[in-house]
């Protein structure tokens, strides 16, 4: 009892009840019936009043009561994440920059969409108002500055603002200047005539600025800098006036923004903590630890409490004189990196991070949450095929097995010499599979009538010649497929070990290897764009499906192996087997689909998106054999 206490505690088994607002139900996508998971934070914004926070989001713009920190609404409408928001001067609008290519105005009052700026040619990182509310700024990743004019929609001008793609554009108080940075490796900060976007002057360090805030009080300019200088300006000349103060654990700032006074500089910082500095004599005033790298920081209006939103989803609320934390909003989720459906009952596990965490199914609400090695997030998650235990790898070398129906920990198999990509039974569960960075496959004994079900190391495959991305075993148990980066795709014989054949696609690394259920086909997904379909006895070449595509990182039969499931970027496409056309097309994720999931029934299918949010789709609903 002592030695399971103690691997409890080490890694950490704690259950979870759902709340409420935890995946509140808003503006799901057309056959989707439940969201997991509200993505990750981009930027974060009080609203002119104080009452509410806008968070910039990788799924949309949340809107949080500031008091009770529960979410309000999710606008909707993007194809990609969104980067930037800022309010009008007058705090009647707001406007949205997005990695689909556009700038979206917001009524803030309503949050009704009123207009759409399109025109660039690649990711919006940052917007600006003038300070009359009549000119809009907007900085790109196409390399280029656009104003626009916000009575007429009509783009004013567009210019090459630098060599990089463009991170952040401000207005100087008076609006004469417009201020431009890109990001790192750049030593230049642009200063533009906002009329005619012109050159007025280049301010220049010997350090790379990563971020840049330009005082809504004064012509200062603060830049955060390469190897954690923080640096003072005045704008007009681009005359330093102070390098600010900083202790040796403080990192260069995520993120900069100056009290509503401008007195005061808050930074967010990698170092996992918000910074004030003194704008009059540079000194650090105070720090405020976090438990992760900030990404953004926003003050209210009365510069009274700052916000914060770290690396890991959470967004805090403290007061600036007290250094007192207010509040927490905890449930806002990264990237998404595995999704798996017990074969037995209703539960779907995703992996976040560390933690992986059990839904149900029908509802979305979260069961229980079980956490792995601290600093060593998990890449795969997989059930056995009687659903009794799950298997995760992760970046620290090791492949752990779970207890399916309680999370309680069963051991950790280690051998591995890189990062655990994919993890795989055997239909017997019996065998554990397990895919590398460091180019191997190593098969592991399960001992199932054991209370710590770790067995010997079995077997170690050795012929791919770049990082094993996917492994899978056939029905019968007694083949095992393995997708890598090298492109190829493998076929083992499980009891001896021996190579079988090698099967190349025509593009690029493949990212997945699934067998149908009958086991006679074998489809493969290729990130460069490619689905196909093998015969898994011959080797033969069957299907190339749907080309082309792009960004294919999962693909799944179904449990009946009448359709296969793929995603195509941020969209998952049906194809049917035996009628050789695509059936469907969903659309909801907003970034690339990473990982799908067939529930027991096949009613449900289960995407996971780098979105940081899972879909749950009403496979009944959307009628596919119609």
């Amino acid at each position: 009892m002592k030695l399971l206490s103690s691997l409890l505690l080490m890694f950490g088994l704690c259950f979870a009840n759902a709340f409420g607002q935890e995946n509140p139900q808003w503006r799901l996508p057309v056959g989707a019936k439940a969201r997991i998971g509200k993505g990750g934070v981009k930027e974060i914004k009080y609203f002119p009043d104080g009452t509410q926070l806008a968070v910039a989001s990788t799924i949309g713009v949340w809107v949080y009561d500031v008091h009770t920190g529960e979410p309000i609404d999710l606008l909707i409408g993007y194809t990609g994440p969104v980067n930037s928001i800022v309010f009008s001067p007058n705090g009647g609008t707001f406007a949205t920059g997005s990695d689909d290519n556009t700038i979206r105005l917001w009524d803030a009052n309503t949050r009704e969409h009123k207009t759409s700026f399109v025109g660039h040619a690649d990711d919006v990182n940052s917007v600006a108002f003038s300070p009359d509310g009549k000119i809009l700024a907007s900085g790109s990743d196409d390399n280029t500055v656009r104003l626009w004019n916000l009575q007429t929609g009509m783009q004013i001008s567009s210019f090459a603002a630098h060599t990089n793609s463009v991170s952040t554009v401000a207005f100087l108080p008076d609006g004469t200047l417009l201020g431009s940075s890109t990001g790192p490796g750049n030593d230049r900060i642009g200063l533009w005539n906002p009329r005619t976007g012109k050159l007025l002057n280049t301010i220049t360090d010997e350090s790379s600025v990563e971020s840049i805030a330009l005082s809504a009080v004064d012509s200062i300019l603060a830049s955060a800098l390469n190897w954690r200088t923080i640096k003072l300006w005045e704008v007009n000349t681009g005359t330093p006036l102070i390098t600010c103060e900083t202790e040796d654990w403080v990192n260069r700032p995520n993120t900069m923004e100056f009290s509503p006074d401008g007195q005061t500089l808050a930074g967010g910082v990698r170092g996992a903590a918000v910074c004030f500095w003194d704008v009059a004599s540079g000194k650090l005033i105070k720090s405020i630890k976090h438990e992760d790298s900030v990404v953004s920081v926003t003050y209210s209006a009365d510069g009274n409490f700052i916000a914060s939103a770290m690396d890991n989803g959470k967004i805090q609320f403290w007061n600036v004189a007290t250094a007192e934390l207010q509040k927490t909003i905890p449930n806002i989720t990264p990237h998404i990196a595995s999704v798996a459906c017990s074969p037995e009952s209703n539960i779907v596990a995703s992996v976040h991070d560390t933690k992986i965490h059990f839904w149900d199914i029908e509802t979305g609400e979260r069961l229980r949450t079980i956490t792995g090695s601290p600093r060593h997030p998990i890449r795969s998650v997989v059930y056995s095929s009687d659903g009794k235990i799950l298997a995760s790898g992760c970046r620290f070398r090791k492949a752990r097995l779970w207890d399916g129906q309680t999370g309680r920990f069963l051991g950790t198999f280690t051998g591995h010499k890189g990062y655990i990509t994919c993890v795989a039974f055997s239909p017997d569960v019996s065998i554990l599979a397990s895919g590398s960075t460091d180019r191997t496959i190593r098969l592991w004994e399960i001992r199932r009538e054991e209370l710590f079900p770790i067995g010997e190391l079995i077997n170690t495959l050795t012929a791919h010649t770049d990082y094993v991305s996917s492994v899978t075993f056939s029905p019968d148990g007694q083949i095992l497929a393995s997708g890598s980066r090298d492109s190829t795709i493998r076929l083992w014989e499980v009891k001896t070990g021996n190579l079988l054949k090698t099967l190349a696609p025509q593009r690029g690394d493949v990212q997945n290897v699934v067998f149908s259920p009958d086991g006679r086909t074998l489809v493969s997904a290729s990130w460069e764009g490619a689905v196909c379909l093998w015969n898994s006895q011959t080797g033969e070449l069957l299907e190339t499906v749907g080309a082309p595509l792009r960004n294919v990182a999962a693909v799944i039969f179904s449990p009946d192996g009448n359709h296969i499931a793929y995603g195509n970027d941020d969209k998952i496409c049906f194809w049917d087997v035996r009628a050789k056309k695509i059936l469907r097309t969903l659309a909801g994720h907003t970034d690339v689909v990473d990982s799908l999931a067939y529930s027991s029934d096949g009613k449900t299918l289960v995407s996971g998106s780098r979105d940081g949010t899972v879909l749950l789709w009403d496979l009944t609903a959307l009628a596919l054999n119609q």
